[in-house]
């Protein structure tokens, strides 16, 4: 006995599913690891219905592994028509799969189809089905038009839609040498469309909606249906959530006018698609859609906006829509489209069409372009790195790739431990001091180890810097504040740290590097901000190629300095940026280094230490090392003076007492208009930039060369840095130096932090009739002896 046609499909990490026709009575499945198929595992027997078919599934299966398969028809194996698969990843964790898209073949075909068939016009043996079998691809989903018979409209050789009608549509296709292998050695979905449901443009009015509901039940290797009568249902692969929709079975006719009674997909499917989302603990979500989303053709979703609207908003609210994609056929061209011209939920929007349609056109409303033809298809690679997900979609004309996107989904799980160290507390609320405290603490623990005596000199931060104090401590031998011994443990070189405490929150740290002191009644401390300690740490060997820029890149250089470090908490969520970094220990970088060299990129990201309590004991200090694409408190723009509504101010004129130096600069290494990056090394071996220029009218050109680190060799990355020094460069520095009393309105800790944005109103000799600003905290500088806090402000564009 032989096998007439089979194929295999709803394959999972432990099973998978083979559909056949047979000549016999009853059928086995033989499913191994090896092409030939020795030392099978044994599936069945399984009794054929009266059309000759069997539906076999196998269990039990490895995740991830190849596997081959025959069917034994009437107790003889069937060596000829066999065929092979793979199983998905392990449920649920991260890994890397790829999978192809396509849709529509058989109207005009190029390469009609062959055999005793209906109408070989209406079917396709295109060479397009070798060219994705050989891409060995997880699995196939075909989005409809598998052929173009239009059961129902009494042409193409078919009278009425009857189920024998229906299950020949089935043979004939399969009777397609190139169809008929690819779907037996990938792993295939088949979703209909209109023209192998029913008529062109059909609905849930077609006469043989049943027929071809039944049968599809029948002769597709489909995943579970969720439905008594419509198709969809959905599966997962890895952390990606798969919903394949029916688009037929419950439509409302096109000519009816939009509104909400207007479905495409039903109630039914409406509602299961609503407490699917609603529950699924995936990462991500593909969905894929026979019929375009982006379309106004009254046949795609351009005919219910109503509807696609009311999707588009339950997406939203369940949280999906950025972390989605969709697939689309029907027309038969291929297209991409990032999201730009998606109105009904801005996800990525990806048209996979045709193998082998006429028909095709290049217009559509697709960013990256539209293409119209044959020959075409979609592969998917779908990269799980854990913290985020990366999807390269590329259409395919041929072998030869047309487009391609690439796009990040951040994952619904914490990002991976790549930057260690300890757990990052809770923000404390500031409480407002009249007085600044200081504490002697463990460097590595934060512990406090002694309070100290009020201490004297000017301590400073600067965003993405460290900075460096000289400071005063008094060190009575006699009387209620003389410390003794604790006094020196307290600020011991190399392993302790001095804590400002402003307004009960810690607000400053610097670690003891120097410690003089003899005769005189004071100690003089030398102390540098804890950034400098990532001064002091070497980078090791990394090679991050399309990774987070700060909660893989970043957050691993920080790693680096964890192992024997001084237990830095690491507050580095991912962004969804994606860049490549290489790095190697000869190149002799600090930590520091990489990290400013990180930052300075065109849109790079910003680091600093913050600290905080550790607990509500307030007996330890933690140091939180926070990186973002904007450190501090974003705000409007400003209303009223000293309303805090959109952030705080300083006024020549108020209680803050405030004074101000407005300081322009454009001395070398301040301002340029021509800027050109470099790397090491000599001659023609020194990697640099293309020269970044703003040559405004009427000013001479202002040249600038400079290394923004050792070892780039990727000119793209210097490209970038040049891009981000010219904006930061071509209008010269221009800073505020405001010079105001610590304990009156806006204080710090309380009413803004470094990064903020700020508000001033000021008046002076270089504004006599006052100024009023809006910017960021760069940096300040306190003066505990002074009583005043000098916060150094930037105004984006440097106006005056």
């Amino acid at each position: 006995m032989a096998v007439v046609n089979a194929w295999v499909g709803a394959t999972t990490p432990s099973s998978a599913r083979v559909v056949a026709k047979i000549s016999g009575a009853s059928a086995r499945l033989a499913v191994a690891d090896n092409p030939q198929l020795s030392g099978p595992a044994w599936y069945g027997p399984v009794s054929a219905s009266a059309e000759g078919i069997v539906s076999l599934t196998a269990t039990g299966l490895a995740p991830a592994r190849r596997y081959w398969w025959a069917v034994e028809d009437a107790g003889v194996l069937d060596t000829v028509t066999t065929g092979r698969f793979r199983t998905h990843p392990p449920l649920g964790e991260p890994g890397v799969f790829d999978f192809v898209t396509c849709g529509d073949a058989g109207i005009t075909p190029e390469v009609p189809g062959v055999g005793a068939v209906v109408n070989g016009s209406r079917l396709s043996n295109h060479p397009v089905f070798d060219t994705i079998r050989l891409r060995d691809p997880l699995f196939v989903a075909h989005l409809g038009d598998l052929h173009y018979y239009d059961l129902g409209s009494n042409n193409h050789g078919f009278t009425g839609a009857t189920l024998a009608n229906y299950r020949r549509t089935y043979d004939d296709v399969l009777l397609q040498p190139r169809q008929h292998e690819l779907y037996r050695n990938v792993s295939t979905v088949y979703l209909w469309d209109d023209h192998d449901f029913g008529p062109n443009d059909s609905d849930s009015t077609s006469p043989g909606r049943a027929n071809a509901q039944r049968v599809y039940r029948e002769r597709v290797p489909h995943h579970p249906l969720a439905d008594d009568e419509g198709i969809f249902h959905s599966w997962q692969t890895g952390r990606v959530l798969f919903v394949a929709s029916d688009s037929r079975s419950d439509r409302t006719p096109n000519a009816y006018p939009d509104g909400a009674d207007k479905t495409m997909l039903g109630s039914a499917q409406r509602a299961w698609l609503e407490q699917l989302l609603t529950r699924s603990e995936a990462s991500a979500l593909c969905w894929l859609m026979p019929v375009q989303w982006l379309s106004g053709a009254v046949d795609s979703w351009g005919g219910f906006r109503y509807e696609q609207g009311q999707l588009a908003q339950m997406l939203g609210d369940l949280g999906w829509l950025d972390r989605m994609w969709m697939v689309v056929a029907d027309k038969h061209s291929l297209g991409i489209d990032t999201g730009v011209n998606n109105l009904w939920g801005g996800f990525p929007n990806f048209l996979t069409a045709s193998l082998d349609a006429g028909g095709g056109t290049s217009e559509g409303p697709y960013d990256l372009g539209i293409t119209g033809g044959r020959n075409r298809y979609t592969r998917f690679v779908v990269d799980d790195q854990g913290d985020q997900i990366i999807v390269q979609g590329t259409g395919y004309i041929g072998t030869s790739p047309w487009r391609s996107h690439t796009f990040s989904i951040l994952a619904n799980t914490p990002p991976p431990p790549d930057g260690g160290g300890e757990p990052v507390p809770p923000q404390t609320p500031a409480t407002i001091a009249d007085r600044v405290s200081w504490l002697g603490c463990d460097l590595v623990t934060g512990q406090i180890i002694a309070d100290l005596p009020d201490i004297t000199g000017t301590v400073s931060r600067v965003l993405g810097a460290y900075t460096s104090s000289s400071l005063s401590m008094p060190v009575p031998v006699s009387g209620p504040a003389a410390l003794g011994d604790i006094a020196w443990q307290a600020t011991q070189p190399g392993t302790t740290m001095i804590v400002a405490v402003v307004n009960d929150t810690p607000a400053w740290a610097g670690i003891v590097m120097t410690r003089r002191g003899g005769t005189d009644g004071t100690v003089d401390l030398g102390c540098v901000t804890l950034e400098g300690y990532l001064d002091r740490r070497y980078v090791g060997d990394h090679d991050w190629v399309q990774r987070d820029e700060v909660s893989v890149i970043a957050a691993g250089l920080i790693a680096d300095a964890q192992v024997d470090g001084i237990g830095l908490a690491v507050d580095a969520p991912a962004t969804g940026v994606l860049r490549d970094r290489s790095y190697v220990a000869t190149d002799d970088a600090t930590v520091y280094s990489r990290l400013r060299e990180l930052s300075g990129v065109e849109g790079g990201p910003e680091w600093t230490i913050d600290l905080d309590w550790t607990d509500s004991t307030r007996t330890r200090v933690a140091k939180i090392v926070r990186i973002r694409p904007r450190i501090g408190a974003v705000s409007a723009t400003p209303g009223t003076l000293f309303s805090t509504a959109g952030g705080p101010s300083w006024s020549s004129t108020g209680a803050s007492d405030a004074r101000y130096t407005l300081v322009e600069d454009y001395s070398d290494g301040r301002g340029a208009n021509y800027v050109l990056a470099t790397s090491s090394g000599e001659g023609d071996a020194r990697p640099q930039s293309q020269p970044a220029a703003d040559l405004r009218s009427g000013w001479p050109r202002y040249d600038r060369r400079w290394s923004p680190g050792s070892g780039i060799t990727d000119t793209a990355v210097l490209d970038e840095h040049a891009a981000a020094e010219l904006a930061l460069r071509v209008g010269g520095a221009a800073t505020w130096q405001i010079d105001s009393r610590w304990d009156a309105y806006p204080r710090l800790g309380v009413d803004w932090r470094l990064g903020d944005d700020v508000r001033w109103e000021l008046y002076g000799h270089r504004h006599p009739s006052g100024v009023t600003g809006v910017g960021r905290v760069i940096g300040w500088e306190l003066d505990i002896r002074a009583g005043r806090v000098k916060p150094i402000l930037w105004e984006p564009g440097g106006t005056t």
